[in-house]
């Protein structure tokens, strides 16, 4: 009797079972993922970026002794103005004075030497001619006179470099300049070669710019330069890059720029501190959000967003540096994508998106935003 009551019970539950086995489970469809967008504006290239700089002269000569000796005198000091030919320095003639009398010496035993193989030479050659001795004999003497001869030569040419030396011993400007640096003082003994005196060079005037690793690019690129010196009163300088160094400072990472300046310098001294700014290279950019760029497969990459079907697809694109928090990009967009600036690390191709209220402006203009919107 109790198997007759629960058989329908269970006849039930096998139709249920069967009724759920033939129908497959309906996916649920995820919803529109809230997106930040901008409209891509290529502008005209503004790549404005401003560094320190620190006035310096084009040519700083340093000047040397081609001796070694003790420092006598130093007959300028920092901030001096030198002229072609001026005195700088002396070194203690007592180093190089016996060292000419020394050859002073050897020149005249030459002379003497050679004053007597020539009379001794004309004897011998007369008795040749009288045939009282051989011909060897007359070449014998004849060598041993321009032997003599040689010495003298080799003598005279002592005695100059000696006196060069006796002359070296005087450090003078070999161009008008003003005195930056002095590396020495009287009572020390200095090397051949050693720097004692520094000379700005009169003439042009350049800004030294220590260029950011990131910012060499742009530095190349850059159309217009000026420099403002602030303690001059605030004057824009126009400028021009003479050279960029291909190798970076080893201490500070940065590479050293040199701006030739022009226009009205009086007042701009050496050492005053700068600002030097760069103007923007030719051709369009496009400045968008850090957050809008995203990596994969060692190529950068953007969302853009499809506006019939609201859904995302990536373009590669070609970087031109950052600036701030943007980063400005040279190719791969044209004018009116709408480019995802917010949540593009967790979009997949083909994904719709919702699109959520930005302030208006071009792609240039710096997001309200970056943060990622909040997702269902």
């Amino acid at each position: 009797m109790r198997v007759r009551a629960a058989w329908p019970l269970i006849v039930a539950g096998a139709a249920l079972l069967v009724t759920a086995c033939g129908k497959a489970p309906v996916p649920k469809e995820e919803p529109p993922r809230p997106v930040r967008t901008v409209v891509v504006e290529p502008s005209a290239r503004d790549d404005a970026v401003s560094w320190p700089a620190e006035i310096r002269p084009r040519i700083e000569i340093r000047y040397g002794f081609r001796v070694a000796g003790k420092l006598a005198e130093r007959r300028v000091s920092v901030g001096d103005r030198v002229r072609s030919g001026q005195v700088l320095a002396r070194l203690d003639p007592q180093d190089a004075a016996p060292a000419v009398a020394a050859a002073q010496a050897s020149l005249d035993a030459m002379r003497v030497d050679v004053s007597l193989q020539a009379a001794e030479l004309a004897r011998v050659r007369e008795l040749k001619e009288k045939n009282f001795v051989s011909q060897a004999s007359l070449d014998r003497q004849q060598a041993a006179h321009d032997a003599a001869l040689s010495r003298e030569r080799a003598a005279a040419a002592q005695l100059v470099q000696a006196r060069n030396a006796v002359e070296f011993q005087t450090l003078r400007a070999d161009s008008d300049g003003i005195v930056v640096g002095v590396d020495a003082e009287a009572g020390q003994v200095v090397a051949a070669g050693q720097a004692v005196i520094r000379v700005a060079k009169a003439g042009e005037v350049e800004a030294l710019v220590n260029v950011p690793e990131r910012d060499v690019a742009n530095a190349r690129a850059a159309r217009a330069w000026r420099v403002v010196v602030p303690a001059a009163g605030d004057r824009a300088l126009e400028a021009r890059v003479r050279e960029i160094s291909p190798v970076s400072d080893p201490a500070s990472r940065t590479f050293p720029m040199r701006l030739t300046l022009s226009g009205h310098l009086a007042g701009v001294e050496l050492g005053m501190s700068a600002v030097a700014s760069a103007g923007g290279g030719a051709g369009d950019v496009v400045a968008l959000p850090i957050a809008a760029l995203y990596t994969q497969d060692a190529q950068s990459r953007v969302w853009v967003v499809d506006p019939a079907t609201l859904t995302v697809r990536a373009v590669a694109v070609r970087t031109a540096g950052l600036a701030g928090d943007t980063v400005r990009i040279a190719d791969g967009l044209k004018r009116g994508d709408r480019v995802v600036t917010a949540g593009a690390n967790l979009l997949v191709a083909g994904q719709k998106v919702k699109l959520l209220e930005a302030p208006a402006g071009a792609a240039g203009a710096a997001p309200a935003s970056n943060a990622a919107p909040p997702t269902k």
